[in-house]
């Protein structure tokens, strides 16, 4: 499922994940409902037809729930399977991928955990990585996951994304500030 970068379903989204989260929480479960959120979300981004299934208004609520039993129930968490039963009751199954995102930030922040997105031309090897999380928590003081993207535009260096800010050390911005300075 796509995450809809709708503004009018955030505080929808954020309300569910609220909900979810507060059970979790209570019965200390946010990590295994975490990791089954994540597992079910794979499941449905692996399949484009259980995604328009879902999410389709014209396929009636019991098809959908009879679906639902069948694929998840007795195999997630009993309080999951019930969330998504009240997603699929309210036709909300199209904010699966953002509440599963608010989730993970809620875990991240539980965990002191810091997501930085890491553009590079070549993938990272290990020893970058380590060194580049290294400083970052040193830096932030924060645990660091480095999520590594490919972008070949940038010629070579790396641009860091985190927290709202970027740090951009790449060569294209670097040619690109050499340029104005000539012109």
């Amino acid at each position: 499922m796509k995450q809809m970068n709708l503004e009018k379903y955030k505080t929808l989204a954020e309300r569910y994940t609220k909900a979810l989260w507060t059970i979790a929480e209570e019965k200390s479960k946010v990590e295994k409902l975490g990791q089954e959120l994540s597992s079910i979300m794979n499941v449905i981004d692996e399949n484009s037809d259980i995604e328009e299934f879902f999410v389709n208004p014209v396929i009636k609520i019991s098809d959908k729930k009879e679906i639902l039993q069948k694929s998840f129930e007795g195999k997630i968490d009993a309080d999951l399977y019930n969330f998504l039963n009240l997603l699929v009751d309210k036709n909300r199954m199209f904010l699966l991928p953002n509440i599963k995102n608010l989730f993970d930030e809620k875990i991240y922040k539980k965990q002191n955990i810091l997501n930085v997105e890491v553009q590079t031309v070549i993938e990272l090897d290990a020893d970058m990585k380590n060194l580049l999380i290294h400083k970052l928590e040193k830096i932030t003081g924060k645990n660091i996951r480095i999520i590594n993207n490919i972008n070949k535009s940038i010629i070579g260096g790396v641009v860091l994304s985190f927290d709202g800010k970027v740090i951009d050390g790449s060569v294209q911005t670097q040619l690109k500030r050499l340029q104005k300075q000539l012109i």
